[in-house]
């Protein structure tokens, strides 16, 4: 059963400050007891325009891990690569799809900006 607890946030809270590039700003947070959700709020990189995915005029998305490579730049998807691989720590996934039986650490969300408050490019650091 997944769980998330605050002392798991804290692990990959640590973990995130080495892996976030400077000048970025972002939240975590503890969603229903089994995800860790970050919000990237501010970078010095526009985000949503490195996103091959993302419409024009788009002020937020939701990242899908299985295919950063190929709705990022190389540069950005590096970046994100690692801190899924944060995100993801002392996580583990023993699901088999075919018997409908679902087994993980915790779930994971990565978001780029919310509905209510869009994504900004900041200045460079």
């Amino acid at each position: 059963m997944a769980w998330m607890s605050q002392e798991k946030k804290a692990k990959i809270a640590a973990k995130l400050k080495d892996v976030v590039p400077k000048g970025w700003k972002y939240t975590l947070a503890v969603r229903n007891r089994s995800e860790i959700v970050m919000t990237i709020s501010e970078a010095p990189v526009d985000l949503l325009r490195a996103c091959k995915d993302c419409k024009e005029g788009n002020t937020s998305w939701a990242v899908n891990e299985y295919w950063v490579d190929r709705s990022f730049t190389p540069e950005v998807a590096a970046i994100l690569s690692r801190i899924f691989d944060a995100l993801n720590l002392d996580n583990h996934d023993n699901s088999d799809i075919q018997t409908d039986y679902f087994d993980v650490g915790h779930y994971v969300a990565l978001l780029i900006g919310r509905w209510d408050k869009p994504f900004k490019r900041s200045a460079a650091v």
